[in-house]
This record gives structure tokens, sequence and C-alpha cells, in this order.
């Protein structure tokens, strides 16, 4: 966003431009209009400029767009001569050419910088939000907002040992700046330094220890290119925007930066007095080699959709400072205008031959584009996933991929299991959401609290997304898994139409919506036991398909998992479940009849300890011959004539033979091989 002044503007646009014709041009060059207020005389209008179009955010680069699109010269910041020598300067000057791109320094003597700014340039500073400091930074604005170029100026009393250094902190260190706030200096900011005290944060902001204050009689004024990636987190990291650091974070036209430094230096003479010595100082004292790129016009043409010939579209560019020479009947060699920083390949010319013919002029039509489809079966699965669940009465929820930095040590998960994960980011937006999830345990049940605290109840919530690991064989140094997780908790059926009570979320409900996915994705899969933590003893087991782990289901322990946002809240059970959609592959289903002779059913009601789990049950009665089908436990019951550690338990026994109708007598004898081994086994009998 930049703000702009039209009596400012009107300075290289002529007194009598018009407001409506201004804009009008903006507008159709494909900047947004963002709002205007009158100031006093003065019309002041936000637009938002892109983050790869720097140029766009001083006053004569605005112009240079107004004055190209009515096909008059482009201002240019003026030129100016003067000497340069580094070595005799007052003040040595080390740079670190890795972070200062170029740095220019100028020393003014005898200044008075309390005298009076013109009313104009306090106006319009005030006008764009900037207030007044003293004469020399308010020049120092102006200059920035006018042609683009930061300017930072220091007593030159207050540098210690005539020395500056432009390099990389150290160390960490605290400084105060010309406001009054302090700050931390951490490893690697870029700092000008007199190896005494830090002077400026580079292209942020300056330090009190050197500050122009009404009193200073001379300065050094610098301006410099500094590094816009290090600028960038610096600043986001100590919370201080500048107009300097926003236009140094988005790149400053580093062939105009001596010229800026004059041109405000000879302002400053003028309005504070002083006198600016010899010899100047300038890193890069060369101009950069100019920069070329080659474009085609047949390209062109085939990517804007419109037909335009060379001779054309030479025009189109040479009108806004692009110098071109043909060299065939296509390729045309443009040189790039250094303050154009966004202009680094053909495509980027090609954009601006779109943009300067005129949007409107471009006839919309669809491209015709030769696809070819690959089915994304995670996509798919998430589908399938959805459709389920969905039938089954689960919301959907979206929350973070991000958890508390100790949810680890809250859920019992140690380093070595394969749900642990210490995968930190660098710079969390809280204290909250520090650690990458590896499961998505945590997210579902702080989802499932939330809603209880606001009395919304009796849920079955489930979550489609990704949980992460460390994993070196990546490229990224993470392995991103596409995963699903469902919660329940509370009434499933509540009371009434038939049923006098409420009918509750059980673990079986659990077990039958897991078996209800996987069928209907074709695919068996085993329960094997586990012993995490947060769920209640008994009740965790891994899900395998094809021997590998792909998730696990279990009670969510309530006791250990206290410290979760909200969760006393939950009086009820809580079940969940989580499995890897990338391990699911959805199997053609056929109908096939494996007998034509009547199966039989039958029902045992075993009494077993409650240790011993229906799984081990059911391989017994499955293995004990071919004609065994089916075995489904039916009811689970339990009352003050067993054992504590007893139940009773339903199973139902399907058999059926393919060549012929069973027998009483084969039934039986069947029956009483698997009851032998059991009891053998297990202690497990009939219930009497």
């Amino acid at each position: 966003m930049f703000k702009f002044s039209l009596n400012w503007l009107r300075d290289y646009c002529g007194k009598d431009a018009n407001y409506d014709d201004i804009m009008k041009r903006l507008k159709t060059q494909g900047f947004e209009f963002d709002g205007n207020q009158e100031v006093k005389n003065d019309i002041i209008t936000a637009i938002e400029v892109k983050a790869n179009r720097p140029d766009m955010l001083y006053h004569m680069g605005i112009a240079r767009e107004i004055k190209a699109f009515d096909g008059e010269p482009v201002p240019t910041i003026a030129k100016k001569q003067f000497l340069v020598n580094n070595s005799e300067f007052p003040i040595k000057i080390d740079i670190d050419n890795s972070v200062c791109k170029r740095f220019c320094a100028v020393k003014i003597s005898g200044v008075n910088a309390s005298a009076k700014v013109p009313d104009y340039i306090k106006d319009r500073l005030e006008a764009l939000g900037i207030n007044s400091v003293n004469a020399v930074v308010d020049i120092g604005n102006y200059t920035m907002i006018d042609i683009g170029q930061p300017i930072h100026a220091y007593d030159a009393e207050k540098i210690v040992g005539n020395r500056l250094a432009i390099s990389k902190a150290s160390e960490e260190a605290e400084i105060t700046t010309f406001s009054g706030e302090t700050s931390e200096i951490k490893t690697g900011d870029i700092v000008i330094s007199d190896g005494e005290n830090i002077k400026c944060v580079a292209g942020i902001i300056g330090t009190d220890s050197a500050a122009v204050k009404e009193n200073t009689k001379d300065i050094i004024l610098e301006a410099a290119v500094f590094d816009e990636v290090s600028v960038r987190l610096t600043s986001r990291r100590l919370r201080i925007s500048t107009p300097s650091s926003f236009r140094f974070e988005r790149g400053v036209d580093a062939d105009s930066t001596f010229d800026a430094l004059l041109n405000c230096a000879e302002m400053i003479t003028k309005i504070c007095g002083g006198k600016i010595e010899m010899p100047a100082f300038d890193s890069r004292p060369e101009k950069s080699e100019e920069k070329f790129v080659n474009l085609s016009v047949r390209n062109s043409n085939r990517l804007i959709g419109i037909s335009l010939d060379q001779k054309t579209v030479i025009n189109c560019l040479e009108k806004y400072n692009f110098k071109c020479e043909p060299i065939d009947e296509d390729l045309v060699k443009v040189s790039i205008p250094s303050y154009r920083l966004d202009v680094l390949k053909e495509v980027d010319l090609i954009e601006e031959v779109a943009r300067i013919y005129g949007y409107d002029n471009i006839d919309p039509v669809m491209p015709t584009i030769m696809t070819s489809y690959n089915k994304n079966e995670v996509w798919s699965n998430m589908d399938v996933v959805r459709e389920v669940l969905g039938g089954l009465g689960f919301g959907e929820t979206i929350n973070y991929s991000f958890i508390p930095a100790d949810t680890m040590k809250i859920f019992g998960i140690e380093d070595g299991e394969d749900i642990y994960s210490d995968l930190k980011i660098q710079n969390p937006i809280a204290g909250a959401y520090s650690l990458m999830r590896p499961m998505m345990t945590y997210s579902l049940l702080n989802c499932l609290a939330y809603n209880y605290s606001i009395n919304n109840s009796n849920l079955a919530l489930f979550e489609l997304g990704r949980v992460y690991f460390k994993d070196k064989s990546f490229d990224t140094g993470v392995r991103e898994v596409d995963t699903c997780g469902f919660i329940m908790s509370g009434v499933r059926i509540p009371r009434g139409f038939g049923s006098d009570k409420d009918i509750k979320y059980s673990y079986y409900d659990l077990l039958n919506y897991l078996s209800v996915i996987m069928n209907r994705f074709g695919q068996s899969f085993k329960l094997q036991k586990n012993e995490y933590k947060f769920l209640e003893e008994g009740s965790g087991y891994n899900i395998i398909i094809n021997g590998e782990k792909i998730g696990f289901i279990g009670e969510i322990n309530k006791s250990k998992l206290s410290k979760v946002s909200n969760l006393k809240l939950v009086k009820d059970k809580i079940f969940y479940g989580e499995f890897y959609i990338g391990k699911l592959a959805e199997k053609v289903k056929k109908i096939k009849f494996e007998s034509k002779y009547p199966p039989i059913k039958r029902l045992y009601n075993l009494v077993q300890r409650k240790d011993i789990t229906a799984g081990q049950v059911k391989t017994i009665i499955e293995d004990s011959s071919d004609v065994v089908r089916d075995v489904v436990v039916k009811d689970i019951y339990s009352d003050k004539n067993f054992a504590e550690t007893e139940h009773a338990v339903l199973y139902e026994v399907n058999y059926c033979s393919k060549d012929h109708t069973l027998t009483s007598e084969e039934i039986e004898k069947i029956e009483k091989e698997f009851l032998d081994k059991l009891n053998s086994k297990f202690a497990i009998k009939f219930k009497s």
C-alpha cells in the first residue's frame, strides 16, 4: 500500500494534471485504488502496490507510469558530478559486500538542524502520515518519498574513532532507538557500528547514540542498498516497520543511490546551510552492467492471445523506458531500466507488453489446453472416507497442524515410539502452536473440548489432514502423511421414539465404524494390542493391513490428559480412531456364492477372562474347520455373579460346506474340538 499526494505528483505531471485522469491511467495499468481523502488543499490517495513493483513506492515512480501512458518522456533522477575518493573520506568505512550491495556517503559540515523546514515539505509528509522530527531527518524522508531512496543521517561527532562498519552482528546486543524504545539485536542482523556502539539497524531504524539532534553541526549522510531478505527478517522479528524498511524489503534501485544522496545533500544545504565536503564515499562508483532480456514476438503473441507485429511491441516497451534493438524478424534485445527490479525473464517482458498494450484491448478467450487425467489416490480415498463418515453422522472439522510443544509429555509418548515427534517450527504463530503434530489426537480432543465448552455436546467428529515426522530420506527432512482421525463422545441416539433411555457411544461403535470404513475399501484388517499411555488400559489397538500398521483405535484416558484445555467438561467416555489414508487402496468387491447349501448358525455363550480378546477366541474357532465361515461377537455381559476379572461373551458361528448339507453330528464334532482347545488354553467354558 502506498499513499501519494496529488499536489506532489503535479510537480512532475504539471499543475493542471486532473485527478480523475491520473486515476484512470493508473487503474488501466493494473493498479488498484484503495480510497482517498482530502487533506487541506490536497488529495491523498492510496493504491495497492504489489511486492514486485518497488518502483511505484515514490512519487517519481508513479509519475513515470502516468507520463509513459501519455507517450511523454519519463522523469529521471538528476545526475550529479562529485569527486569520489574512498581512501580520503573523513570516515573510514568497512563494508561486508554480502549484505550491502552499495553504500554511499557524504559529509556535510556546519548544518543548522534546527532550521525551519519549508511548509510544503512538512505539510506533504504529515499528510502521508510521517511526523516531523527535525530539518535534516525531514528532508531525508522527503527525498525517500519523492525519488525512492531511503536516506539516513548520523551526527558525525558521535561516531567514535571516525570509523563505521557495515556487517552482520557477531553477538546479541541491546539498542535504544532514536524514539527511546529498546530492542534486542540478534546474531546475523545487519548493523552499522563504530566499534563501540551500534549506530543503526541497517535499513530499518537508527539508534539514539548517533541521532541527529537540534544542536548537531556536522553530519554523515548515507544512502545504501541492503540485502532485502535480511532486512525483512529482522524487521519482522523486531516488530519494527518503518518507511525505509518497507522499501528495502522490496528492493531499491542501486544505480541511482549516489545521485539520490547528492540530491538530498544539496537540499539540506539549501535549507539548513552548511557545506558538502569533498570527497564523497561510494563502494560501487562504476555503473552496473546494463541488463538485457531477449523477447520473442511470437512467444509474446502466443501467451497473450493477440497478434502484434514487432514494431508495435517495440513501441509499447519504449514508451516505458525499455530500450529495444531488433535482432531478427522475431527476436528483440531489450534493455531493462535499473529501477524495474521485477523484470528478470522474457515472461516478465511479455507481461509488460500486455499491460502497456492495454488489458481492455485484449479479447478474453478461453485457451485450449490438452491435459491428461492422473487420478490422485489419496484425494480419492479422502472423498470416500468423507462420504462414509458423513453418512454415519460425523461432522468434519479443520484444525491447525500445530500443537503445543509439550504435547508428547502430556500424552506420555516417549522418544522411539512410532507416533513421537519433536519437529518444532522456528517461528510459531504462538507458543501453543510450535510442534508439528505427529497424530491428530490432540487436535480433535481440543476441538471436542471446545464444543463442550459452548454447550455443544454429544458429538462425532472427524478430520482429514496431515501428520508430520522427521525423515532424512525426504528432501525437506520431513515426512508428511495424509491421515484421517475420528472421535466420538456422549449420546449417539437420544431417548424417545421407542427408546426409553439414551444410547451412548461405546467401544463397539468405534469398532463398527472402523469396520464400515474398511469394508467400503474392500480391506481386511487385524487389530494388534498397543500400550499407548493416553489410551485406557486394554483399549488401545493398532490397525494392521498386510502386516503393516496404518493407524490405531482406543478409548481416551481423560485422567492423564487433564491439561488439554476444557477436556474436564467432557463427562462421557471418549473413543478415538486414526488411520493413514494413503495406505488404503479401494478394491473391486465381487459378489460370489461359495456354496449352494444352506448355512447353519449357532450361538455360544462363553465365560472368559477380560484379558482374553475376542480376536484370540475367534482365531481358534475359525482354525478348527474349513466349514466355519464367520465368527461374530453378538454381546458381552457381566453382573455380580461373575468374578471381577470375568465376563460372558456371546459368539455367533456360521457353518457352511461347499459340497453338502452339514449334519448335527459334523457340527458337534467341530464344536467339541474348538471348545476343548479354548478350555485347555484359556479356561473358557459355557455360561451355565
